[in-house]
């Protein structure tokens, strides 16, 4: 698969509808930082993917018509028409993101960010900032480089999980804590950090580089 084909990547990977209780905490808190009920809450979820997270949220009480999906590939989208979110719409990549400013309460962008190139990526967080109200919450994570490349080894070596020993090619921006707080800071005033998978080593030593993967909790 060529890097960056995401087409072939949807039929190379396919989500699993498996929601973290770290993550569930997490999306809790957003709801209560938006102090709004459910039905009043407006969510994107940029990189919606299959549409994983959609029956959550309407078994959390949102409404449908609320719940935004934004996906590069078309694959993807049309998968999230079939189990009935019609507001999941294909990502034009590079462009401005297609709501005016100050539309979304939460904004979920989970295991994103390393699928888009540097000088886009920055751009990407403009964008979020921009739709996202000035009491909203971003949620986002993605892979800790270089220690996730250790824990594919492992899962490789111990699990045979023998695919592990080649990194996801549509992976093209490595995030580390320091360069992704890096970045959130220059759009986010409150960022902070939540347990989302953490690893092995981390619960031994608990240093940011150690974690599995990143996730934060980011506030205008």
């Amino acid at each position: 698969m060529k890097s960056q084909d995401f087409e072939a990547y949807a039929d190379l990977k396919k989500f699993n509808n498996h929601v973290a209780s770290t993550w569930d905490a997490a999306f809790t808190e957003a709801i209560e930082c938006a102090e709004k009920m459910p039905t009043e809450i407006k969510l994107l979820d940029y990189g919606c993917g299959d549409g994983k997270y959609f029956k959550y949220w309407l078994d959390r009480g949102m409404l449908s018509e609320n719940i935004h999906g934004l996906e590069v590939s078309n694959k993807r989208v049309e998968r999230c028409h079939q189990i009935g979110w019609k507001n999941a719409l294909q990502l034009t990549p590079h462009a401005p993101l297609p709501f005016a400013e100050a539309t979304f309460d939460i904004i979920n962008c989970m295991e994103v960010i390393e699928h888009i190139p540097a000088e886009n990526g920055r751009r990407v967080i403009g964008e979020l900032r921009r739709v996202i109200k000035p009491t909203g919450v971003l949620l986002i994570s993605t892979p800790n480089y270089p220690v996730k490349r250790f824990y594919d080894y492992c899962d490789a070596l111990l699990h045979r999980k023998w695919a592990r020993l080649r990194d996801d090619p549509t992976h093209v921006t490595l995030f580390n804590y320091k360069r992704l707080t890096q970045l959130l800071g220059q759009h986010f005033t409150q960022i902070v950090a939540r347990p989302f998978k953490n690893g092995f080593l981390y619960k031994r030593i608990q240093h940011p580089a150690l974690l599995h993967k990143l996730f934060f909790l980011c506030r205008p």
